[in-house]
This record gives structure tokens, C-alpha cells and sequence, in this order.
């Protein structure tokens, strides 16, 4: 996947410099990104995985590396870190292996896991129903939708009826997109005229559109809009929160990690290292106290 740091440079750097995350610069990785909490290694676990997996001595983990804080590169335009990049490699340490990360797009996760191209998604994935019928989940993260808007307007967002008239930005392949198509009659039933969607391929390139007025409103993750808003709120502000939605990382449907990788999460709430990571990116408030599996559905 090409990526595009620069872009995400000319957005966030002001954001992000007096925190020690700039993007897009020259340089090493920021080793305060790198630097993570540890799984603990269990050799019984090791025994678990599949022999692909053991032989290579790392999980292929596909990831979205344009989403701050959950994924996104470092300094170095190479290193991907955040959230899901500290999470994933937590989990690997319970089974005493590595993890390659292989990076990608919202809407190619679920195809290329199908495909086998990947062992592993933590990219923000809702496991709707559509999706659950192509994958299996494990369940990480409490997350849900915000609506990021410029800080020169002073619109609340609280209900999709809000949309109505405006300009909305959504990534393709996303949750958001979806529930849009599906409340496409909103503003019809209200009499008003109906919001305009714009496309675009990743967070970044919806962000710089923000930025630079081609859209009125982003609706996307609350973590990233929350994220963006705190960050820079002399640029954008968040207009609204929108409900509560579980995260999951996605598995090949009837994988035979599904069930090994459940328990180590379960692990890893149990004895603190996910709320050390929940911590080190801000994100306590998102915890979950408990992880499930959500097989696929026929």
C-alpha cells in the first residue's frame, strides 16, 4: 500500500510536535513510541499455533498505518506504531514469537484474510454483521464514531439529522460509510436536503480535506477524531460523539487461532499489560473488562 507520511506530516506535525508523536519527519522513531509493554512468554502456547506460523516465528498482522493513536508510522516513515502495533505484539509475546506487520486498506482486511494473506487484523474492525459472515473476532476495544469538524464552526452533531446539507467525508470500506448508505433517507423524511458524501481512501487524505474546507464534517473512529481534536483545537474540534461500538481483531473464519488468541487477550487484561497499553496512548477510557469470540455467521 503506498503510504502517504508527508500528507499526514502536513496535517498533524503541528499537532503532534509538542507531545514527542510528530509524523512525517526525518529521523529514527521516537523510541518513547516504541518502547511497549511486554506479554508474558508461555512455551504451552507456542504449541498452539499453527505450523506456518511457529516456523516463521512471527504473526502476519494487517494493519491501517494511517490512524493515530491506533496505527500510524513514526519519524522514520517506516516504523509503524500506536495502539494496535503494541497490542498485536503483545499478544505475540504470549505465544513467544515475533510479529510482521503488513499494512493496508479498511476495505481489503476481511478479502485478505479470506485470502490468507494475513493471520491477524487490529485495524479498528467493528465486527458487523457482514463482516462476521466472512471472519471470526476476538473482541479488544470499546470504541465508537465522532464527527470531527474545522474549529472556525460552531455546528453540534448529535443525530444523523445533523448531516443534513453538509459536505461528509467517510473512508471507503469503513463502518461509517456503511451506516450512512443505510440512513440515506434521513433527511428526506425530515423534509430537509440530504448531506453530500465524499470518498476518501484513508484517514489522512479525509483529514487534509477537513483542513482544507472540501468537506464540512469527518465522520469517522472516536478514537482518531477525539485524537486529532485534543491534539490541534486550533484547527478542527470534535462536533459529536456518536454511540458506543466494540472493536474486535479478525481472524480467518473457523481459523485455528481464533481460540489461542481469545486466551491471550484474556491474558493480557488479566495481568495488566492491556491497560499499560490503553494507558500509554490515552486511551483508558475505551477499556474493556472482558474479551469475547464472535464466530462467523453463515
Amino acid at each position: 500500500m503506498p503510504r502517504t507520511p508527508r500528507l499526514l506530516a502536513a496535517i498533524l506535525v503541528p499537532i503532534l510536535a509538542a507531545t514527542g508523536c510528530g509524523l512525517g519527519s526525518a529521523g529514527a522513531a521516537d523510541p518513547a513510541l516504541v518502547t511497549r509493554p511486554h506479554g508474558r512468554c508461555d512455551p504451552a502456547m507456542t504449541a498452539a499455533l499453527p505450523a506456518p506460523v511457529r516456523e516463521r516465528g512471527a504473526f502476519q498482522v494487517a494493519m491501517v498505518p494511517d490512524t493515530p493513536p491506533m496505527a500510524y508510522y513514526a519519524e522514520d516513515d517506516a516504523t509503524i506504531v500506536g495502539f494496535d502495533r503494541d497490542l498485536s505484539q503483545a499478544i505475540a509475546d504470549v505465544f513467544c514469537v515475533g510479529t510482521d506487520p503488513i499494512p493496508t486498506n479498511i476495505d481489503a482486511v476481511v478479502p485478505g484474510l479470506a485470502a490468507g494473506r494475513y493471520d491477524l487484523v487490529l485495524a479498528s474492525l467493528s465486527p458487523t454483521d457482514e463482516r462476521r459472515k466472512k471472519a471470526d473476532f476476538v473482541t479488544y476495544y470499546n470504541g465508537g464514531q465522532g464527527f470531527l469538524a474545522s474549529h472556525r464552526t460552531n455546528f453540534a452533531v448529535n443525530t444523523y439529522a445533523d448531516l443534513c446539507g453538509r459536505d461528509v467525508g467517510v473512508v471507503v470500506g469503513s463502518v461509517q460509510q456503511g451506516q450512512l448508505d443505510q440512513a440515506g433517507d434521513t433527511c428526506a423524511k425530515a423534509g430537509r436536503p440530504g448531506w453530500r458524501i465524499s470518498l476518501f481512501p484513508n484517514g489522512n487524505a479525509a483529514v487534509l480535506a477537513l483542513r482544507s474546507s472540501r468537506i464540512d464534517v469527518l465522520y469517522f473512529s472516536i478514537s482518531l477524531t477525539q485524537y486529532v481534536a485534543s491534539r490541534s483545537p486550533d484547527l478542527f474540534r470534535l462536533a459529536g460523539r456518536y454511540k458506543r461500538a466494540i472493536v474486535a481483531l479478525g481472524l480467518k473464519r473457523d481459523s485455528p487461532l481464533t481460540g489461542a488468541v481469545h486466551e491471550a487477550v484474556r491474558r493480557l487484561m488479566a495481568d495488566g499489560t492491556y491497560r499499560a497499553i490503553l494507558g500509554k496512548w490515552g486511551l483508558q477510557e475505551n477499556h474493556l473488562d472482558t474479551t469475547e469470540i464472535l464466530k462467523g455467521r453463515s
